[in-house]
């Protein structure tokens, strides 16, 4: 989706409190680092305590908007795929293991897994919001019109976070 956008397009702000398209993948990439650690802890060491994090204060130390969004992206990938080689060798009983979150209560790594699926479809309707209101160049446009297409069939959208 943002192979062919422009570096303004991946990097401004729709709002003032709102976040980029590089900002968004950014989170995304250590979000995955957070959710990393808690499925093996939760596998490892089931009803443990897991804390929140303030996504927002994350976000000004790790200075997202100076990241490369592509290099955010690249990271994303790379983490998802540890978690799902990881996720694809526990066991059945292994799904049911839990954690205590702070903000959620009692999660297990199915629940987890499932929770992180939603939030990245959130984040990936939130980056089309987004270029939908920035009027990308005909170029982006038609690119991003065969994105939208294919998101229509899964088979061809799965690997476009």
């Amino acid at each position: 989706m943002i192979a062919k956008a422009s570096d303004e397009q991946l990097t401004t702000r729709p709002g003032k409190d709102k976040w980029s398209i590089g900002e968004i993948l950014a989170h995304l990439a250590e979000d995955e680092i957070a959710t990393a650690s808690r499925y093996r802890q939760m596998v490892e060491h089931t009803g443990l305590h897991m804390a929140g994090f303030d996504q927002d204060m994350w976000a000004r130390k790790g200075d997202y908007g100076s990241r490369v969004p592509h290099e955010s992206l690249a990271l994303f990938r790379s983490l998802r795929n540890a978690n799902l080689q990881f996720l694809e060798h526990i066991t059945p009983e292994q799904w049911e293991c839990f954690g205590i979150h702070a903000e959620r209560g009692r999660i297990t790594v199915r629940e987890l897994a499932v929770h992180m699926a939603g939030h990245d479809a959130n984040h990936i309707e939130q980056i089309r919001r987004i270029f939908r209101m920035k009027r990308p160049s005909k170029g982006v446009e038609k690119f991003f019109s065969r994105v939208t297409h294919r998101s229509a069939n899964p088979q061809m959208s799965r690997s476009s976070p």
